[in-house]
């Protein structure tokens, strides 16, 4: 239920007026009060009716959040004058207001709103800033007239913001003709909320627009799932029974995308899971992306290799040089490495990976040969440079994205400079990225890709390495061999059983790092977490809390899901009220949408050092990164996160509840991953039955994607 009150402004303490936030300091009924919100034009006097709701904000104490509101007429000429002299249009300051104020007195602002060429009797404006005063008032009164306008469909004055700017002062029309180009155009609106307000705007269900954003959003959704297409008869079927559109429509829908080339569709006669008579449907550009990355890739195995040294000679020098012997699998991957064109080496943790980039990128160096160093996320970056001694840069920062141009200025018209690139934790690699990734690759650079099969797959559509491997069409190698001081390590040793289906070893003593505590209660499991992170891991082992333990959840729900845990343990560890969902100066937060601007991608952790007026200070790795207030929905906290979004990097301690509530989720491939994030500790907490349902079952879910079959011809 919102409050209503009438309020004077006395202070606009803070204005963006990029998405128009504003905090107020304001006089209702006598009182003076905080107000926060978008307002399309504030200033000190104006009259305001203002609707929304009362909070506690954590730092400045009781405050009005404005939902909607609208303006009232100013009492007396003075309180008019005020209001004139703020500044608030463009060409009147205080001195202007006066002599406007003493002219038509209480009845100024109606003046200027219905006959703006009288301003021209008061001495001072001519006629050249008569103009400019008319134009400013055109611009904030088609503005206002919008604003208003939008608030009868219940738009909230951010997003009425972001559709004016879209739009113009057409955008009630265009919204009226045809709502669903919101979810299209407008960022932060998607079909549901373009969907409500199509029904508020009385927009048939089965409109054939609704027909076409719905087609468009479901795709969009099974993208977020991993999928790089989704058949055609399974598609119509979502469609029906998620959004409630007929079969008719959606045919008629279907047609219209793909005549306006905004889908693609291709027979499936090969593939095995689905139907002979059915097509695969793409949204365009994961369509583009699939089929330029079968493009690239075949491309650069038809170049020549770009090392001519006998690869032989070459092994026998470097492990010289670096005073090591290699495996005989070991030295089959760095000689296949400068052999082949393309070369995939993957395996899981302790068999000489990173043993293996330290050979080929000494090799290169011996031979003056140019090598980049890179992988998809800023830890994983980070990690790689840690051991290897060379730079590492995020694919996103090697390929030069300009914030001016939205795009990546590496291409084929700009290609990188190098002789070899080796891309690290490859197993994350969209298939967005990596065509784009390929694009800026020269023909006659060579390309190893180094990764975990095993790990789940990219969080992004497609399942590239996979993909890549199962073709038989790039020349890889698999290590499974644990070296020996690895093996003194349960973490990787229980990481391979895991993979092989076999249950980890889980010692009584207590000993080592690797620990199982069996309990099938979850309110238990959950009790125990929060004792680990704050208490026995830092006094027994002196992790820090924040800095160093990171739990991770199969699931974002339930009592041992990531959004229980992250109330929870902030609560605790940052102070918070519990159940308080506002963000604070101390809170660990993680970015959920790649954020090419701020150079911020999904995934990245960071932790606020200052919530400001109207935006928060987050730092990412020592560098600082503002968040206006409207921006706030690409952080999340990240005391606990999805073992789906900690791919790519590593924690000195790792705590997993492992519930059978989470059985949709408990899958092989998922546990060996927040396994192999684990550097010093590996905590699971939960019952022994969902561990074996997690380690016994290898299905993965299915992703369709149709690169492997590029890849090898069909």
């Amino acid at each position: 239920m919102l409050t209503e009150i009438k309020a004077c402004v006395e202070r606009v303490t803070f204005y963006n007026p990029d998405n128009h936030y504003a905090v107020l300091r304001v006089d209702s009924s006598g009182e003076t009060v905080t107000v926060t919100g978008n307002f399309v034009s504030v200033s000190e006097g104006q009259m305001l009716l203002i609707k929304g709701k009362w909070e506690e904000h954590p730092k400045y104490g009781r405050q009005f959040k404005a939902i909607h509101h609208e303006e009232l007429p100013l009492p007396t000429a003075q309180a008019v004058e005020r209001y004139l002299g703020s500044g608030l249009i463009k060409g009147i300051g205080p001195v202007m207001a006066k002599k406007i104020v003493e002219k038509f007195g209480k009845k100024a602002l109606e003046i200027i709103d219905k006959y703006p060429e009288r301003l021209s009797e008061i001495e001072g404006i001519g006629t050249k800033k008569l103009a400019g005063l008319k134009k400013s008032l055109n611009s904030q009164k088609d503005l206002k007239d919008v604003m208003v306008a939008l608030q009868e469909y219940e738009i909230t004055p951010a997003y009425a913001m972001r559709i004016y700017k879209q739009y113009g002062r057409n955008c009630v029309q265009i919204l009226k003709e045809n709502p669903y180009r919101l979810a299209e155009d407008v960022s932060g609106i998607g079909f549901i909320k373009a969907d409500q307000i199509a029904a508020r705007t009385g927009i048939p269900k089965d409109s054939p627009f609704r027909a076409e954003a719905g087609l468009l959003y479901l795709l969009e959704r099974l993208s977020e799932e991993g999928h790089v297409f989704y058949p055609y008869n399974e598609l119509l079927a979502e469609a029906e029974k998620g959004i409630s559109i007929s079969r008719e429509s959606l045919l008629k829908g279907i047609a219209a995308l793909f005549e306006k080339k905004k889908i693609v569709m291709e027979e499936l006669l090969t593939e095995k899971s689905v139907s002979s008579n059915n097509k695969a449907v793409y949204l365009k550009r994961l369509h583009d992306a699939e089929a330029d990355t079968a493009h690239g890739f075949r491309g650069l195995l038809k170049a020549q290799a770009p090392l001519e040294a006998a690869p032989e000679d070459a092994l026998e020098w470097v492990q010289k040089e670096l005073s090591f012997r290699l495996s005989a699998r070991q030295s089959d991957a760095v000689k296949g490495a400068l052999k082949e064109k393309v070369f995939i080496i993957t395996g899981g943790p302790g068999v000489g990976k990173t043993t293996i980039i330290k050979a080929i990128l000494r090799i290169y160096q011996k031979w003056k040969k140019r090598v980049l160093l890179a992988a998809p996320t800023g830890r994983a970056a980070k990690r790689l440079s840690e051991l290897t001694g060379e730079e590492a840069k995020t694919i996103h920062r090697l390929l030069e994205y300009s914030p001016v141009e939205q795009s990546f200025r590496r291409n084929e018209i700009y290609p990188l400079q190098a002789d070899m690139i080796i891309l690290d934790e490859s197993s994350m690699i969209d298939i967005m990225l990596m065509s784009r990734f390929l694009k800026a690759v020269p023909r006659g650079c060579g390309l190893i890709l180094v990764g975990d099969a095993n790990q789940l797959a990219s969080v992004g559509p497609g399942n590239v390495l996979k993909d890549l491997i199962e073709s038989g069409s790039i020349p890889s190698v698999r290590l499974d061999e644990i070296f020996r001081q690895s093996r003194e390590s349960l973490i990787v040793v229980n990481a391979h059983k895991i993979n092989n289906g076999e249950m980890p070893f889980t010692p009584h003593s207590g000993a080592g790092d690797f620990h199982f505590i069996q309990m099938d209660d979850t309110q238990a499991v959950l009790d125990k977490i929060i004792e680990l992170c704050t208490s026995t891991l830092p006094q027994k082992y002196g992790f820090n809390p924040l800095r160093d333990i990171q739990v991770l959840s199969p699931m974002h729900k339930g009592l041992a899901g990531v959004a229980n845990l992250n109330r929870t343990l902030q609560a605790i560890l940052n102070r918070r009220e519990p159940g308080s969902a506002s963000l604070a100066a101390g809170d660990k937060v993680m970015q959920v949408k790649n954020d090419y601007e701020k150079d911020v991608f999904n995934g990245d952790t960071g932790w606020i050092k200052e919530v400001r007026k109207g935006e928060v200070l987050v730092d990412f790795d020592g560098r600082d990164v503002v968040y206006e207030n409207a921006e706030l929905d690409k952080l999340q906290l990240a005391y606990a996160a999805s073992v789906h979004k900690s791919q790519g990097s590593e924690y000195p301690a790792v705590v997993m509840p492992i519930v059978t509530e989470h059985f949709i989720l408990l899958q092989k491939n998922l546990l060996y991953t927040a396994v192999t994030r684990a550097k010093r500790m590996m905590v699971l907490v939960g019952s022994k039955k969902a561990l074996a349902i997690a380690v016994k079952n290898s299905k993965t879910a299915l992703r369709y994607t149709a690169l492997r079959r590029r890849l090898a011809g069909s």
